[in-house]
């Protein structure tokens, strides 16, 4: 970082979105701290029984290539193939990342192989007012045959911490998590520097100090999921998104060094 951080904050204005850069723009270099690829998976087959009544067959042929079927429940019998992104955030904790071509949509995994308890975050598009919007669902799931009994669930484990995150040398964010389902973002530096908004989001407890961050952002199409590890002080998360100055999908998965700035507690009336 070549200034001060503090300095450069105090002299910053607004900038209206109408400003903004594209989302191929903020992206770029967001990958220089992402965690290594794993090939834990490869050569496995993972059934998941998931919560909405699908099981879906999950067959991971090398570190870089699956195939999956549904099994059971809506959309019985379909299939399809492609690359998959997988990082083993903790031992036998997995954050696997896959694009369904036919459907547009971008599917995350978090896998706890000891329980085989899984939480799976489908993003995709829709239509708002004749433009190209995004959206995300949640499900939960089980390994087939795996014992369970401790399922990812929706927590306020954030609220109150302010947090830096370090995408790259260039690209730095701060949060703020102000409570269950709302959040601020501030770009101290990169692309978007200067640049801040408010944004709906939902948390998740893995485990302990490992949560699970989704936001989706107002003014641009545009969905994460980020698996954040308060102990290591690291995340790696994936963005998915639709860029309409260039009209492209946006899509790339990244990982950032953390530091926590402060956590607020607020007095008693």
């Amino acid at each position: 970082m070549a200034y001060d951080i503090q300095a450069h904050i105090t002299s910053q204005t607004y900038i209206p979105a109408s400003d903004w850069p594209s989302l191929t723009e903020m992206a770029a270099g967001f990958g220089e701290h992402s965690y290594p690829r794993s090939d834990a998976l490869a050569g496995r087959t993972l059934p998941v029984r998931f919560s909405n009544g699908s099981i879906i067959e999950h067959r991971f042929h090398d570190g870089e290539r699956l195939t999956w079927t549904v099994r059971e429940g809506q959309d019985a019998g379909r299939t399809g193939n492609g690359a998959y992104h997988a990082v083993e955030a903790r031992p036998g904790l997995l954050f696997v990342d896959f694009f369904k071509q036919d459907d547009e949509a971008v599917v995350t995994l978090v896998i706890r192989e000891e329980t085989g308890d899984l939480f799976a975050a489908i993003s995709s598009y829709h239509e708002v007012n004749g433009a190209r919007r995004t959206r995300t669902q949640f499900v939960n799931g089980l390994i087939d045959g795996a014992p369970g009994g401790r399922p990812i669930a929706q927590s306020s484990s954030l609220v109150g911490k302010r947090i830096l995150y370090r995408y790259s040398s260039d690209d730095w964010y701060e949060h703020v998590y102000f409570n269950r389902e709302c959040m601020a973002w501030h770009c101290v530096n990169g692309a978007e520097k200067g640049i801040a908004d408010v944004e709906r989001c939902a948390y998740f407890d893995v485990e302990d100090d490992l949560h699970i961050l989704f936001w989706t952002e107002t003014v641009l199409p545009l969905e994460s999921i980020v698996l954040i590890d308060l102990a290591k002080m690291r995340s790696t998360g994936r963005f998915f998104g639709w860029d309409p100055k260039p009209q492209t999908m946006i899509h790339l998965t990244f990982g950032s060094f953390a530091t926590q700035l402060n956590e607020t507690t607020f007095p008693t009336l």
